[in-house]
C-alpha cells in the first residue's frame, strides 16, 4: 500500500439508482450493495492506491472525476498520507493539485524517456520525440 494516495467521495450519502448505475459501469467488480454501502457511509468510492503505480492511480482518479463531472455527480477529493503503518492523515484537496501532480509526473516521464533514447541511440530524433509525445498523450488532463 502506498504512503500517499488520492481519494474520491461523493458529496451526497443518498444512493439513487442513476448514481448506482453510473458507478456500476465504472466499477463492474463491485456489487450494487457494496456501492450503496460506500455511498451511504460516505466512504471513498476510489482510492488511487488501488492501482499498481502511483502515477496510474492519479490518472485514474482524474478520469473518474471528469466522468463524474460529466454525469453531474458532485464529488470531494482528498489526499492522504501515512504517518505510521496504521495511521492515515487526511485533508481535502483541490482538483488543480491533482492535475498539477499528473502534469509533473508526465514531465518527469517525458524526460526519462528522452534520456533513455539519448543513451541507447546517441541522439533523440524527431520521430522518437513524436513517439514519446504520443505515448504520454494519455496523461493529458
Amino acid at each position: 500500500m502506498a504512503a500517499y494516495r488520492w481519494g474520491i467521495k461523493l458529496k451526497t450519502t443518498a444512493s439513487d439508482i442513476a448514481v448506482l448505475k453510473f458507478l456500476k459501469k465504472q466499477f463492474p467488480d463491485m456489487s450494487f450493495a457494496e456501492l450503496r454501502a460506500k455511498i451511504q457511509s460516505h466512504e471513498y468510492i476510489y482510492l488511487s492506491d488501488m492501482e499498481k503505480y502511483e502515477a496510474e492511480g492519479e490518472r485514474q482518479a482524474a478520469k473518474l472525476l471528469q466522468a463524474l463531472d460529466k454525469a453531474k455527480i458532485e464529488t470531494e477529493l482528498f489526499e492522504e498520507w501515512q504517518d505510521t503503518p496504521t495511521s492515515w492523515q487526511t485533508k481535502p484537496m483541490c482538483r488543480e493539485a491533482l492535475y498539477d501532480s499528473i502534469r509533473q509526473s508526465r514531465e518527469i516521464m517525458r524526460e526519462v524517456l528522452i534520456d533513455i533514447e539519448r543513451e541507447t541511440t546517441g541522439v533523440v530524433s524527431q520521430e522518437a520525440l513524436s513517439d514519446i509525445e504520443e505515448e504520454l498523450s494519455e496523461w493529458d488532463v
